[in-house]
């Protein structure tokens, strides 16, 4: 009987290290969780009695869900499009303060970015800038001796030297001309 239990406990330090050497180089059943080979058959019973099945491998916890959407902080797309209030208008403006001879309507070539298809220096002295883009800028005009401000959205815009010349065209049309800094704006004062 004691050569069937040498045996038996021989054959158990073989499995034992037949194990440890199939799980340090990466062997093992790879139909296990765990990849071990150890299984519990009577062969691997201790000279005490059978040994206790292996701890099964804790479960691996659930992915939490997502927490529920909540209360939206965004805007809401729109389809139209974004258009800025203007500034308030300030009383610090100046009262418009034009010579009567600047009062009327003068065309321009409207050539280049900031030239002017038009000003028109309405009656209560307020000037309308008409670009070549389509803009429209208005706000009160002051002649200050030969220079002239024109107080518009987004700051004053100054001429340094502003004068007026008349001129024949011939077969009786008279047209006056509006030098601003130089560049030229006409208006026919007689004739056709």
């Amino acid at each position: 009987m004691e050569f069937l239990v040498r045996k038996s406990a021989t054959v158990a330090v073989a499995s034992a290290v037949a194990a440890v050497l199939l799980t340090g180089c990466g062997g093992g059943d790879p139909g296990r969780p765990d990849g071990s080979s150890e299984t519990t058959t009577p062969a691997d019973d201790g000279p005490d009695g059978p040994t206790e099945p292996p701890t099964p491998p804790a479960p691996v916890p659930a992915t939490p869900d997502p927490p529920a959407p909540g209360p939206s902080t965004t805007r809401p797309l729109t389809t139209a499009p974004f258009t800025p209030e203007p500034p308030p208008v300030s009383s610090a403006l100046p009262a418009a303060d034009i010579p009567e001879e600047l009062k009327g309507e003068w065309d321009g070539d409207g050539d280049g970015a900031a030239r002017l298809d038009k000003i028109v220096f309405t009656a209560d002295g307020v000037a309308e800038l008409h670009y070549n883009n389509g803009r429209v800028l208005t706000g009160p005009a002051v002649a200050d001796g030969s220079s002239l401000t024109i107080h518009v959205q987004g700051g004053p815009i100054t001429y340094a030297h502003w004068s007026i010349e008349e001129f024949d065209a011939g077969y009786g049309y008279t047209f006056e001309n509006l030098l601003l800094d130089g560049v030229s704006y006409v208006r026919q004062i007689s004739g056709g």
